[in-house]
């Protein structure tokens, strides 16, 4: 019996909150009562005295489905509300960032927000305590990078000479400094790849 007991009141923690089941507790309470307290007027009162039992408990359950119903347009309200206020966050804009700006500084910055209409070129920019974030890629062709480091980013790929790229977002000559890439695959030249190798970086293709 005991273990049973145990096994439900596990199940009572593990599929909802305290405060949920609280309140389907009281819910519960009051429904009950307010027929109970319906049923005993009714038999104190002139009017229905002499209806009998039935009659009672008729206008008891009646007045427990009242309760129920309110309580109910409650909860249906409060689920619209947040299905609404969940939608209207879904059709937001995900972020303020604009490609053509000339610096970034304390900002998070996923891959596709500095994606430009044409070419992905960002040159001279300057990125200030923003963490970059993938998945993705970026080629860096120059630049200053100060204490700036690079979390799951896997390998360095060194791109061959007169490289031609579409499609992946450029760094050139671009000033970074106490920044973070993240989940970001780098693309670099002959040059970047050696002075990253030096500080032990894994670079492919040297």
């Amino acid at each position: 019996m005991m273990k049973k007991f145990f096994e439900w009141t596990g199940i009572f923690e593990s599929h909802l909150s305290a405060a949920e089941w609280a309140w389907r507790i009281i819910t519960l309470m009051v429904v009950v009562g307010g027929g109970t307290t319906a049923g005993l007027l009714a038999k104190g009162s002139q009017l229905f005295s002499a209806l009998g039992p039935l009659a009672w408990m008729a206008i008891g359950l009646f007045a427990a489905g009242i309760v129920s119903l309110i309580f109910f347009l409650v909860k249906l309200g409060n689920l619209r509300s947040a299905e609404s206020a969940y939608f209207q966050t879904l059709t937001q804009p995900r972020t303020s960032i604009n490609p053509l700006a000339e610096s970034f500084t304390d900002q998070i910055i996923y891959l596709p927000d500095l994606y430009l209409p044409r070419k992905q070129l960002h040159s001279h920019k300057l990125f200030k305590r923003c963490k970059i974030v993938g998945p993705g890629a970026i080629a860096i062709l120059g630049g200053s990078y100060v204490h700036s480091g690079f979390i799951e980013a896997g390998s360095l790929v060194v791109l061959p000479e007169n490289t031609y790229l579409t499609g992946v977002l450029v760094f050139e000559n671009c000033t970074v400094e106490h920044c973070e890439f993240i989940g970001v695959t780098l693309l670099v030249n002959k040059q970047a790849g050696e002075a990253f190798k030096a500080m032990g970086a894994s670079v492919v293709g040297l």
